[in-house]
């Protein structure tokens, strides 16, 4: 079975197959900006993670040189 885009592009004909290049192009970008985000989101929460940690561990190297 033929899917929709297919279909579409053999019934409006070659004159409109760069509009629907350019909506393919369009909807590929929409992807590209939602994984971007969700990768942004998991990625400050893994450096805010590590900046934590790394705060805890100087705050046991200065309480070792208090001491």
């Amino acid at each position: 079975m033929k899917n929709f885009a297919t279909l579409l592009q053999e019934k409006l004909g070659s004159r409109d197959t760069e509009k629907l290049a350019l909506m393919k192009l369009g909807r590929q970008l929409a992807e590209w900006g939602r994984i971007s985000e969700k990768l942004e989101r998991f990625l400050i929460k893994k450096l805010q993670a590590n900046s934590l940690f790394f705060e805890f561990v100087c705050s046991l190297i200065k309480g070792l040189y208090a001491l």
